[in-house]
């Protein structure tokens, strides 16, 4: 089941919240700020765990690793970081 993620905004738009629960599903309030719900946050944890492995001199070799790390990773991978954060991938 998918459910909307909401970031403690409350809706503008009459009928939202009755419109989602008609069909059987449930919003979820997060935290201000959750990184363990942003799949942007995984993929940086796993650039950052990367990254550590090397002796960088300078901002070029930053730079590249980076992009390595990007390159690196799989769309299987990127999925599994929507799909962690609760996020429906299918």
């Amino acid at each position: 089941m998918c459910y909307p993620i909401c970031l403690q905004q409350r809706f503008k738009m009459k009928g939202i919240i009755e419109m989602i629960e008609s069909v059987g599903a449930r919003i979820v309030y997060l935290s201000p700020y959750s990184p363990e719900f942003n799949p942007i946050e995984h993929l940086w944890w796993q650039l950052k765990a990367f990254i550590s492995k090397f002796s960088l001199k300078n901002i070029l070799a930053l730079v590249q690793l980076l992009s390595l790390g990007v390159l690196l990773c799989s769309s299987q991978q990127l999925q599994n970081y929507f799909s962690h954060c609760c996020y429906c991938t299918s």
